[in-house]
C-alpha cells in the first residue's frame, strides 16, 4: 500500500508541536501530576504523528511500526494506571515508581520520534 506523504506545511506544524512536546517532557519532574500532564500531551501528539510518518512507513520495518503503535498503547495503559493510583492511593510508592519509569520512557520515546519527524521532513522536501 502506497502512502501519500503529508504536505510540507503539515510536517512543519508537527515539528513545531513536537518541539513543544519535547520542552514539556524535558521540563517535567517525575511527580505523578507532571508525568500525567506530559503523558496526555504525548498521547495527543501521537494521534497526529502517524500521518507525518506516512512517508517513512515504506522505509521502516513493519516490526518497528508495530513497536511504535504498541508503545503508544502501553503509555495510555500506564498513564491510566498512574491516574488511578494517584486518585486512590496518592502516597503509594508505586505511584512514584511508575511516574519515574514513565518519565524515563517518555524522554526516550519523544527523542526517537523527533529524529523520525526530522527525517520525514527531509524526505518530503526532496
Amino acid at each position: 500500500m502506497e502512502h501519500t506523504p503529508p504536505p510540507p506545511s503539515v510536517l512543519t506544524g508537527l515539528l513545531l508541536e513536537h518541539r513543544r512536546l519535547e520542552d514539556c517532557v524535558r521540563r517535567m519532574d517525575t511527580s505523578p501530576a507532571e508525568v500525567l500532564a506530559a503523558g496526555q500531551a504525548l498521547l495527543a501528539f501521537a494521534q497526529q504523528e502517524s500521518h507525518a510518518f506516512s512517508v517513512l512507513l515504506r522505509l521502516l520495518d513493519p516490526a518497528v511500526v508495530h513497536e511504535m503503535e504498541t508503545e503508544h498503547q502501553e503509555f495510555a495503559r500506564d498513564l491510566e494506571l498512574l491516574e488511578w493510583l494517584v486518585t486512590t492511593t496518592s502516597e503509594s510508592p508505586d505511584a512514584a515508581m511508575l511516574a519515574e519509569s514513565l518519565a524515563r520512557r517518555m524522554h526516550q520515546h519523544v527523542a526517537r520520534d523527533g529524529r523520525l519527524l526530522a527525517r520525514a521532513a527531509v524526505l518530503v522536501s526532496r
